[in-house]
């Protein structure tokens, strides 16, 4: 088969997104492979369409180890290069890389960031209500191949035998429990009642935590839930969102590893905005935001609040009742 390497090295949400192009790839007759950041790799350990190739930080920092990599890269002759990134880094490597076909993907940073820009004084309305897409930008660099097409949505595929085991392990059942992806990299995007709604939720059915250690050190002490904050490997955590009937999470990579496995998804948004192209499509889930006019504050919802961080301020039961909606569809 003849190679594709793309190019993305984080963030979390970012590299999972990347699992979009791996069918349109391989329904024509290319071998995608992914250069992204070792943590990352384990998130298609399962994933036989797509190899990945893992390097560290300090790898590409290093002049020596950068072009050992490249000769390594080289040897694989490679028919494409898909740069889903756009940074320094990435932009190094399509100039070194003898590649035939190279293509980047248009991140919109200059515009994203002028709408953050305006937003402040009110004149973002119009680009707020645009349905700018990552996935969309993405499935644009497969024209370098004559790849054209329906958008097609992230998808990991996972091993159903070690998925049914830790569920056996965990006392689950697939499809009988709600899964709250409680943390977010920046506090504009961290939902800060998943405590209150996890109590409503467990009235009626198991609920599940998921998230890093930070995450376990601020719910260890929350009733009621079955708490794996901290505990679970990345493949692990796509395994459990597999079986989840149901997830409810933050504008995070979380949420996306849940798209990527078809968990349908409930994203609350705050700081950021589904205008900035992370949204999840409708066949996937819903989002819940207020929107109000000082959203989005910042691209990726960095920095403080001075108004309290009230676009977060939704009432817990007020999810609750949108959860029971759509666990009843």
């Amino acid at each position: 088969m003849k190679k594709v390497l793309l190019l993305r090295f984080s963030s979390l949400g970012d590299v999972v997104l990347t699992s979009s192009l791996i069918e349109p790839l391989i329904k024509r007759g290319f071998k995608p492979y992914l250069l992204t950041y070792e943590p990352y790799t384990d998130l298609f350990g399962d994933d036989h369409r797509i190899e990945t190739i893992g390097v560290q930080k300090e790898q590409l920092k290093n002049l020596f180890r950068f072009f050992r990599l490249i000769e390594k890269l080289q040897k694989e002759n490679f028919r494409a290069l898909l740069d889903l990134h756009g940074n320094l880094k990435t932009f190094l490597l399509r100039r070194f890389l003898k590649v035939p076909l190279k293509a980047v993907y248009k991140k919109r940073a200059l515009k994203r960031r002028l709408c953050v820009f305006l937003n402040r004084f009110g004149l973002a309305k119009g680009w707020k209500e645009e349905n700018y897409s990552v996935l969309e930008a993405y499935g644009q660099t497969l024209r370098v191949l004559g790849i054209k097409g329906p958008l097609y949505l992230p998808k990991i595929e996972i091993s159903q035998k070690r998925a049914q085991s830790l569920f056996k392990k965990l006392g689950l059942r697939q499809g009988e429990y709600i899964v709250l992806g409680i943390g977010a990299r920046y506090r504009k995007k961290e939902y800060p009642h998943f405590g209150e709604l996890a109590r409503i939720l467990s009235r009626n059915y198991r609920v599940v935590l998921i998230g890093d250690r930070r995450d376990y050190q601020r719910s260890k002490g929350w009733k009621g839930v079955l708490n794996l904050c901290g505990k679970l490997t990345l493949r692990e955590s796509l395994y459990i969102l597999s079986g989840a009937k149901l997830y409810v999470g933050n504008d995070s990579g979380a949420t996306h590893m849940a798209r990527a496995v078809k968990a349908p998804v409930l994203v609350i948004y705050g700081g950021t905005h589904p205008c900035l192209g992370f949204a999840p499509t409708p066949q996937e889930g819903k989002v819940i935001t207020k929107n109000l006019p000082c959203s989005p504050c910042d691209i990726h919802g960095k920095g403080g609040c001075k108004y309290n961080y009230r676009c977060l301020d939704i009432p817990p039961q007020q999810i609750a009742e949108e959860v029971f909606k759509m666990v009843s569809q």
